[in-house]
């Protein structure tokens, strides 16, 4: 028996009465036999599969549907045979190519080919880019063949007055500065952990963070807010610590300076722009002043000078840098013949950030006494 082929046509009745079996025409054995021969044709096992169902299939009414409305004609039953057969044939000769001894070697050139089709249309759409990219850029110049004779006209300038101030005074130099450094960044920007406590364990209460274009910030509060800032801007943000030498002693503290290479997704605002949803990597270096806190016994950053390559940031982030809050020109002082960082006779910040830092602990002072008074004043109307 074989479940009719297509959709079956809507059958108001199916007698009770009606034989379980038929006798089947040759065209319809014919089929059974290349069903067992050919089970990959689908048409022919979802017909044998079902064939119970159709033929017993029964309503409420006594009037038996014709064999018509089961059975397709025997010129469509002979159609989809031959073309299962056909299909059959077209497999084995399939499975006959395949065996050929060039098949493989054919079917390697052509991935080859397509491969290096493949690469050279990604490479024309990657130059394309970056010739628009580069479309207004200025044209580079070649170098000069000797000295310009401008050069030699220039005021000079010798930086040999700064040796005296640099050189470590002696003291004991059992504490590992660089140990602090390294431990100290990854529990603030990489760990991932509690954010706030290790800001107030490793940085001093009128910490001094000084930053590109001359920008200053005085105190944890402004340390904190600068660092959540980074970090909404950059959620995935990583500082990738590429060195360390610190230099100093128990008793001043230690200088420490500190390359590194930062990376992450700008999902957030930043202090450039709005989001980007842009990957960008820059690099600067970060120099620290290490000193232990004389009331906790704690080592802390006192003061830090940060210089990184935030054009280089700004420019991978795609922003208008016309559109970018920074001053008309970079605000940094000059500091000749006095370092960041003086060692002799002991380890001291220079005198431009140590009189911020001196302003900042005189105006929490004021504001602790101006606080004290309006406390003292509520208590006594």
């Amino acid at each position: 028996w074989l479940k009719p082929f297509g959709p079956r046509r809507a059958v108001t009745a199916v007698s009770t009465s009606r034989p379980s079996s038929r006798r089947m025409t040759s065209l319809q054995q014919s089929l059974l036999r290349a069903e067992k021969e050919a089970p990959v044709c689908d048409d022919l096992k979802r017909t044998n599969s079902s064939l119970s169902d159709g033929c017993s299939r029964q309503d409420t009414d006594s009037t038996a549907a014709t064999d018509s409305e089961y059975w397709p004609s025997p010129s469509t039953t002979r159609r989809r045979y031959d073309r299962c057969v056909t299909d059959l044939k077209g497999s084995g000769r399939l499975q006959q190519s395949l065996q050929h001894p060039l098949c493989l070697p054919l079917v390697f050139a052509s991935g080859l080919f397509l491969g290096a089709l493949t690469f050279m249309a990604v490479h024309q759409f990657a130059h394309r880019e970056l010739v628009s990219s580069a479309g207004d850029t200025y044209p580079t110049v070649a170098p000069p063949a000797i000295v310009p004779a401008e050069y030699f006209a220039a005021k000079p300038l010798d930086n040999s007055c700064l040796i005296h101030n640099l050189k470590v005074p002696e003291g004991p130099q059992t504490f590992d500065a660089c140990e602090f450094v390294i431990r100290s960044t990854d529990e603030v920007w990489n760990l991932r952990g509690d954010v706030a406590a290790a800001i107030e364990k490793y940085f001093h209460e009128d910490y001094v963070n000084a930053g590109s274009w001359g920008r200053r910030g005085i105190g944890k509060k402004a340390l904190f807010n600068a660092v959540l800032a980074e970090m909404r801007a950059f959620p995935d943000i990583k500082i990738h610590i590429t060195d360390c030498v610190c230099k100093g002693n128990d008793i001043d503290g230690y200088k420490c300076a500190m390359p590194d290479v930062l990376d992450g997704t700008n999902t957030g605002p930043s202090a450039y722009g709005p989001a980007t949803g842009k990957y960008a990597r820059w690099t600067g270096i970060v120099e620290s002043l290490v000193q232990k806190n004389a009331k906790t016994g704690q080592w802390q950053y006192v003061a830090e000078w940060g210089v990184h390559d935030e054009w280089a940031l700004i420019q991978q982030l795609g922003l208008d840098f016309k559109k970018v809050p920074h001053p008309v020109r970079n605000n940094e002082p000059l500091h000749d013949c006095m370092p960041l960082l003086s060692s002799h006779p002991k380890l001291k910040m220079d005198r431009i950030d140590g009189e911020l830092m001196q302003d900042h602990r005189q105006a929490v002072a004021w504001a602790k006494r101006t606080s004290l008074r309006a406390g003292k004043s509520e208590k006594n109307p």
